[in-house]
């Protein structure tokens, strides 16, 4: 399915939450990401129908499920949409078969609901606890719960909003696996609001990065962090070292402490090492900079250093703060 937003905007008396803007939406998995109060949770809640635009168009391939001008709004359970929430959204007095049944009632047969709670439970593991309430679920039981409610209604888009940020880190990744092969085993498209880079850069087919109500940019994740289209990208995705005041910027993993080819040579000191699990951020100061590379040890501080950078990995634009 292609969705196209066009010139969709929100404001909410004074306070203009979404700019109008312009974006077609075409691959299976994409991310919406941006720092909290950029927008983004808005444009996913006008996509799902939960909050109206101020001004606007919005299509599902060649229909119409939002204009403005010629007065349409196709309600939210007519966008053949399903949306998975922060808070999970369970019903807590209701069982894990019930909670997943849900959004069936009046479409199908009680034979036929049996069914496809039976099967959405089996893509997400959790035919075991069918009879259970959500209250005796951990977390990640809660989320897949969400999901196989999600997935039960056979839509062809799925939201995400913030889906993960409630779950801890080692449960976080796990359930990024386990929603791509889902999500891609069904069929859907999936939209998935998030404020972690890691895991928009993980996850996306495509992103768009939001920042005060604005699209900056949009691309894979790829073409976003080694080609960003403004400071503010390239602050926000990834780390970034700064030369001078040139308006020129470099990712640490293209730092290197032995000359390459095309290499340049700066002096510098180290300030500090931090350890990363499989690596160690080295962070000096050259040129007034402090920069960052990766080293498989540490490095003394105070310790003198030579850092090559090749001219083809240097990204030109504009510096400012993220």
């Amino acid at each position: 399915m292609i969705i196209r937003l066009k010139d969709i905007e929100k404001k909410y008396d004074n306070v203009q939450a979404v700019k109008p803007i312009d974006v077609t939406i075409e691959d299976t998995f994409v991310t919406i990401l941006g720092q909290s109060g950029c927008g983004k949770t808005t444009l996913l809640k006008m996509l799902a129908g939960l909050t109206e635009p101020t001004s606007g168009e919005i299509l599902f391939d060649d229909q119409t499920i939002f204009s403005k001008s010629q007065k349409i709004n196709v309600k939210p359970n007519k966008r053949e949409i399903a949306m998975v929430f922060q808070d999970f959204g369970l019903w807590p007095h209701m069982t894990v078969f019930e909670n997943v049944a849900f959004g069936l009632r009046g479409k199908l047969s009680k034979t036929e609901r049996a069914d496809v709670v039976r099967d959405a439970l089996l893509k997400v593991k959790l035919e075991a606890k069918a009879s259970m309430k959500p209250g005796e679920l951990s977390g990640g039981q809660q989320q897949r719960v969400a999901l196989a409610r999600a997935i039960a209604v056979n839509p062809n888009l799925i939201l995400f909003d913030e889906a993960l940020s409630a779950l801890d880190a080692i449960l976080r990744e796990q359930m990024r696996e386990e929603i791509l092969t889902i999500v891609q085993s069904i069929g859907s498209q999936a939209i998935f609001v998030t404020h972690d880079q890691t895991e928009a850069m993980a996850m996306s087919d495509s992103m768009i990065v939001m920042d005060t109500g604005d699209v900056v940019q949009t691309g894979s994740p790829e073409e976003i962090y080694y080609s960003p289209a403004n400071p503010f990208v390239a602050n926000f995705i990834g780390k970034t070292n700064w030369i001078e005041d040139n308006e020129r910027m470099i990712r640490p993993e293209n730092v290197h402490l032995y000359p390459q080819k095309n290499t340049t040579c700066r002096s510098g000191v180290i300030k500090k090492s931090m350890y990363a699990g499989d690596r160690y951020v080295i962070f000096a100061e050259t040129n007034g900079q402090l920069w960052k590379f990766y080293d498989n040890h540490p490095h003394q501080q105070g310790t003198n250093i030579k850092l090559y950078v090749q001219e083809n990995n240097i990204h030109s634009l504009t510096k400012q703060e993220a």
